[in-house]
């Protein structure tokens, strides 16, 4: 390419790549930051609601079970009457557990210390069984119920949650501990529903920050977010308040946070949302933008180069044109000049004939008596007209001595 054509296609790339560059990095940032904002200040905390209010409705509703157990008639007056009839009890426990859908149903006795499950009596819990402690942990504690995770030994030693809830006779006399167990296995996949229908990642810890149900394959080789890869240096923060809005750094990106606490449960939620999926449009849309500028810039340069191309053709054809109309010019010039010479010296001959047929020259027929001309016509004139008329000579009269001394003899002296 002619240097003279570079120079402005290279100005009109610059200024081109740069504009777009500009916009399109301009629109990148100011969009990823709405999105930022989005996502921590609406999305996620509504995310958060809604699964803090089915978590309620779906963990919360065990808990009215094992209420209803623990204030149910029948069971206190089964067990004020003696616990006579296992057979009986293990029916009602049963029913329970079919009626509200529940992984098992349980009463341990405080007089005997019998273990009641749908199948019977399992076993007598004990002080000095380690797997037994959480039973007189609940007769100790406060609260009339909790939430616990632990083996169910009448199901094949199952991960468990189960409710565990005091039963108190007319009197407020401890009578022992009832309750329903879930399977981890069936809140988790509620918990995996969750992730799928908000498309954020779930996970619950207690107050000591131990993670007790998240998503699945999320956080599964770490027991505590105080040894989680970003949440460790937050982790004091989050248990140190009821709800909160938290962001870190992974590897992969940012991850915005929302955590908020469950009274009823005394654990913790935390709704989290890594911003690479939500930034990964954006990013796309950035190289598309970029793409078309790509394309627009190449399209513009072949229509810039190919414009300048022509104009410069037209320019060079228009110099030759004018370069040949010059030379024209030059020789119509040098023609006029010699035309006005040929006209100069065409002047001066018919001046010269015109002297010349002014000036008498040649044979005049003269009469010799009269000294008359006779003329083309064959009329004769006084030698003064004939002279006069063709020639530029005037005539005056006057009279020479000898005939002023021939006609006048006498005035001469």
């Amino acid at each position: 390419m002619p240097t003279q054509r570079r120079q402005p296609i290279l100005i009109l790339v610059l200024l081109l790549a740069g504009g777009f560059l500009l916009t399109s990095l301009v629109s990148y940032f100011v969009s990823r930051a709405s999105l930022r904002a989005r996502i921590s200040e609406r999305e996620l905390p509504l995310t958060s609601d809604n699964i803090y209010s089915e978590l309620q409705r779906d963990l919360l509703r065990p808990i009215l079970i094992s209420s209803l157990m623990a204030s149910d008639t029948f069971l206190r007056d089964w067990v004020v009457n003696g616990e006579q009839d296992v057979d009986v009890i293990a029916r009602y426990l049963e029913s329970m557990r079919v009626e509200h859908d529940t992984f098992s149903s349980f009463f341990i006795s405080e007089r005997t210390k019998n273990y009641y499950h749908a199948g019977g009596i399992l076993k007598q819990v004990s002080e000095d069984e380690e797997r037994d402690a959480w039973y007189f942990r609940v007769r100790e504690m406060e609260p009339v119920y909790e939430i616990n995770v632990d083996r169910d030994m009448a199901n094949l030693d199952a991960m468990t949650i189960f409710i565990n809830h005091k039963v108190f006779d007319r009197e407020g006399g401890f009578l022992g501990a009832t309750g329903v167990g879930l399977t981890v296995d069936a809140v988790k996949r509620r918990i995996d529903h969750y992730r799928d229908k908000y498309g954020r990642s779930i996970f619950l810890t207690d107050t000591e920050g131990k993670l007790t149900l998240s998503s699945s394959r999320y956080h599964e080789d770490v027991a505590n977010i105080h040894d989680m890869e970003g949440l460790s240096g937050i982790a004091d923060l989050i248990l140190g308040s009821e709800d909160g809005q938290f962001t870190y750094r992974l590897d992969d990106g940012t991850v915005h946070l929302n955590t908020r606490f469950i009274p009823e449960l005394n654990w913790y939620l935390l709704v989290e949302q890594r911003e690479t999926a939500a930034t990964s449009n954006i990013f796309q849309a950035l190289l598309i933008n970029l793409a078309f500028c790509v394309l627009i810039t190449a399209v513009v340069i072949l229509l810039a180069n190919m414009t300048i191309k022509a104009h410069q053709k037209k320019m060079a054809r228009l110099e030759e044109e004018d370069r040949i109309l010059r030379g024209v010019t030059e020789d119509q010039q040098e023609e006029i000049a010699r035309q006005n010479t040929e006209l100069r010296k065409q002047n001066e001959r018919l001046e010269k004939a015109l002297t010349e047929v002014k000036t008498l020259s040649g044979m005049l027929p003269i009469c010799a008596s009269c000294k008359k001309i006779r003329d083309d016509k064959g009329y004769w004139s006084r030698i003064e007209e004939y002279i006069t008329l063709h020639s530029e000579a005037q005539f005056t009269h006057g009279i020479c001595p000898k005939c002023a001394e021939r006609l006048y003899p006498g005035l001469t002296d």
